[in-house]
């Protein structure tokens, strides 16, 4: 046992010098100072008196710091109803105590029962840390946590002479002591960089809006490609009902002609063939027109580098996470007019296309792809540019046809994109280099 008491003070001493050294370059001094007294208290239990008095308001104590300590990495506000837990729960075993009933087992028992109540709480809000960053060290932290808890009210029913007395506080004490030691041995830890510090869960709130936008580009994108689709079948069946009146007007005219001898009539059959011709013609121009151009936004005046910020930092965190290098050359003077919602599905489209191609590059110092867009007569150019094997020679006459695609996609991402860039009054194009993939905009510029 006091070689156990030995080691708990070498641990103790050693972790509160480095808390000390670090204490003026922690950006957050409350959390240092929680997490100091947890460690101090947890500590300290294998030197106190084994009485019940002691040991019972000293476990109360323990588990009010580590709740404290708790609900500040889990940012959780309204402490007063945890200290109200904790004070009704103390103000129980002195009122008791105090009139000559605090000895009783019962009461022991009904003790350790609201300690082990209690002891939920801070247990429910580490476990809740788990499950959102999924740190080795957490989980272990967690875990010690419980073991000292679940010893602590163990340890308050051995010193009631209800439990036989297996001193297990030294034990999870000193596990405890262990598991922080390799917690500060981490610069990061209380560093600002560390799993509980505040920014990192900024951070995580961010990646996870940054995926609720790509989900919700994704999904705008789906819905598009879905109301186009049924929008095509309803005027291409309105359409079809319209041709295949014309077809059989001009196949009744084309047999009257066989039929007839007389030039006159052979030649009104023949102009009356060709005008139906051309109302067939017609009929097929304005279904293809109808559907390029059905929209929700009206055009209006984009500024590249700050309307697409928000994108175009998304596009990076994505190149980053797949180790492929970006380069994003928009001066803040270019803008343009289009609909910004289409912009972005276009934009995303092409990014896309280049990462995937790019994607399969051996080192990543190989895999780039660039975003460049400047001013020329009167329009704006924006290119992406990647270092992947480029275009097939075979595709490159028909990469912007539907289901054409030289990966294994459904090949609608180059046509939506060529559609929607038409739509905004500009033109798509894919121009051939030496190596990689480019990809060119034009589009109206917003100063013309």
């Amino acid at each position: 046992m006091n070689l156990l008491r030995a080691a708990s003070v070498a641990l103790l001493l050693f972790e509160l010098s480095l808390l000390a050294v670090r204490f003026s370059l922690t950006p957050s001094k409350i959390e240092l100072l929680w997490f100091a007294s947890v460690l101090i208290l947890v500590a300290c239990r294998g030197f106190l008196p084994d009485t019940v008095a002691v040991v019972g308001l000293f476990n109360l104590l323990v588990l009010w710091s580590l709740g404290m300590y708790s609900r500040y990495l889990s940012a959780q506000s309204g402490a007063w109803a945890w200290h109200g837990g904790i004070g009704a729960v103390g103000s129980i075993f002195l009122f008791v105590r105090a009139i000559g009933l605090g000895s009783t087992v019962p009461f022991h028992l009904l003790y350790a029962f609201l300690l082990s109540l209690l002891s939920l709480y801070p247990l429910y809000l580490l476990s809740g840390l788990c499950r959102a960053n999924r740190h080795p060290l957490l989980f272990a932290y967690t875990i010690c946590c419980a073991a000292a808890l679940a010893s602590s009210v163990y340890d308050y029913l051995s010193c009631a002479a209800v439990l036989p007395e297996l001193s297990l506080y030294l034990y999870s004490g000193l596990l405890y002591l262990v598991i922080c030691g390799l917690l500060l041995s981490q610069e990061a830890y209380l560093l600002g960089s560390g799993w509980q510090g505040l920014h990192i869960r900024l951070g995580e709130q961010q990646k996870r809006l940054l995926r609720a936008h790509s989900r919700l580009i994704q999904t705008e994108n789906t819905v598009m490609l879905q109301d186009r689709l049924i929008i095509t079948g309803i005027l291409a069946a309105g359409a079809a009902h319209e041709f295949k009146n014309t077809l059989s007007l001009v196949q009744a005219t084309a047999g009257f002609a066989a039929r007839s001898q007389r030039m006159n009539d052979i030649r009104q059959a023949l102009e009356l063939i060709a005008e139906q011709a051309r109302s067939g013609q017609k009929v097929v121009t304005e279904l293809l027109d109808q559907i390029l151009e059905r929209g929700r936004e009206e055009v209006a005046t984009v500024h590249l580098r700050s309307d697409l910020d928000l994108l175009l930092r998304m596009i990076r965190t994505g190149c980053r996470r797949e180790g492929i290098h970006l380069t994003i050359e928009i001066p803040q003077s270019v803008s343009v007019a289009a609909r910004p919602g289409e912009l972005e599905q276009i934009l995303l489209n092409l990014v896309r296309n280049a990462m995937d191609s790019v994607r399969a590059q051996s080192g990543s110092s190989e895999r780039k792809v660039r975003i460049i867009a400047r001013r020329d007569d009167g329009q704006v150019i924006i290119e992406v540019v990647d270092s992947g094997p480029g275009v097939p020679p075979g595709l490159k006459n028909r990469i912007f046809e539907p289901s054409v695609s030289g990966k294994q996609s459904s090949g609608l991402g180059l046509f939506l994109a060529k559609a929607l860039v038409e739509r905004n009054h500009g033109t798509l194009s894919c121009i051939p280099g030496k190596q990689g993939g480019c990809f060119r905009i034009l589009l109206p510029s917003a100063g013309d």
